[in-house]
């Protein structure tokens, strides 16, 4: 009969020659607002496999600032805490002894329960980072559960996990809590958190934001026009970044009385300390949805500059 994870991490806490100490002095440090995080490679341990015989089993762990892989709130200084896991076949000594090491499957249940004997509490938000390349041939299973020291979180939805275990593809499975409250949370709301509920973001480098600022722009001004379907009351002639601090965005207005030719000249570096400042968001995408939602409001450009019977409005200006 195949045991449970949690009964087979009862199996791995009656052992004696499993060592946690450093484990949970790391993780103690990793997870204590107070603290400096401790090096990024953490301890480590090899132990006899619970479920295979002549295969043992080595978990390591440790932690990475996880910022510039999803949406989280910058002042909560969250930690992503990693767990890896292989398993290599010693095999039996007496019967094959010139056999090699080799790397080995470890089964899911067991694994699973490796993470909940070293991360403890902790294991409740952990997730199973899958890709395609174990396809290929065995690799180390590999764990992430996140951190707003003290408190345990869930990930963004916009998290990018192929970055965490490497190649073409990627996803990751949420554990099943064994807290009753988290899994009712879970089966009401999902096992992400909404990348666009998180209220203090931290926005990218100039040159990111610039290029994501454009691409979600064009797809503002696509999405709307598609909408419009045979209205169209715009022609859109230009969408261009110019170096990292401008956009130029030209278009033609079609008005009953004729047509009203219209330009936004947008300072990115104006834009974004600008949203910042106003709205304590420095998202390029939300940025770009405000600005290309502009068009299609019936706007009115007070302080525009007419130029060649061109209407130019700026946006961010900075100076």
């Amino acid at each position: 009969m195949d045991r449970t994870p949690a009964q087979l991490a009862g199996v791995i806490h009656g052992r004696s020659d499993v060592e946690l100490g450093p484990m949970r002095n790391y993780l103690s440090a990793v997870t204590n607002p107070d603290r400096t995080p401790v090096h990024e490679v953490g301890p480590a341990f090899t132990a006899p496999s619970v479920e295979m015989a002549d295969v043992r089993v080595t978990v390591s762990l440790g932690w990475q600032d996880p910022q510039f892989l999803g949406t989280f709130d910058r002042t909560a200084a969250t930690r992503m805490i990693r767990v890896a896991i292989s398993a290599r076949s010693t095999g039996s000594s007496a019967e094959e002894p010139d056999i090699k090491s080799r790397a080995v499957d470890l089964p899911v249940r067991e694994q699973i329960a490796w993470v909940r004997v070293v991360l403890g509490d902790l294991a409740d938000y952990a997730y199973r980072v899958l890709n395609d390349m174990a396809q290929l041939r065995v690799r180390p299973a590999f764990f992430a559960v996140f951190v707003d020291p003290p408190t345990p979180r869930l990930a963004p939805s916009d998290f990018k996990w192929l970055l965490v275990c490497g190649g073409r593809r990627a996803y990751a499975e949420k554990l099943v809590p064994e807290n009753r409250e988290l899994l009712t949370y879970l089966r009401r709301h999902g096992d992400m958190i909404d990348a666009d509920l998180v209220p203090h973001p931290k926005a990218p480098a100039p040159e990111v934001w610039a290029l994501e600022f454009v691409s979600h722009l064009a797809a503002t001004l696509a999405d709307r026009l598609g909408r419009m379907g045979d209205r169209r009351w715009f022609t859109f002639e230009e969408v261009s970044l110019h170096g990292r601090d401008r956009v130029i965005v030209r278009y033609t207005w079609h008005l009953v009385d004729g047509d009203k030719k219209i330009a936004f000249d947008i300072d990115l570096g104006g834009l974004r300390a600008q949203r910042l400042r106003e709205f304590d968001d420095p998202r390029a995408r939300i940025a770009a949805y405000a600005v290309g939602y502009t068009p299609f409001d019936q706007p009115q450009f007070p302080s525009a500059t007419l130029v060649d019977g061109v209407t130019w409005v700026r946006f961010g200006d900075s100076d």
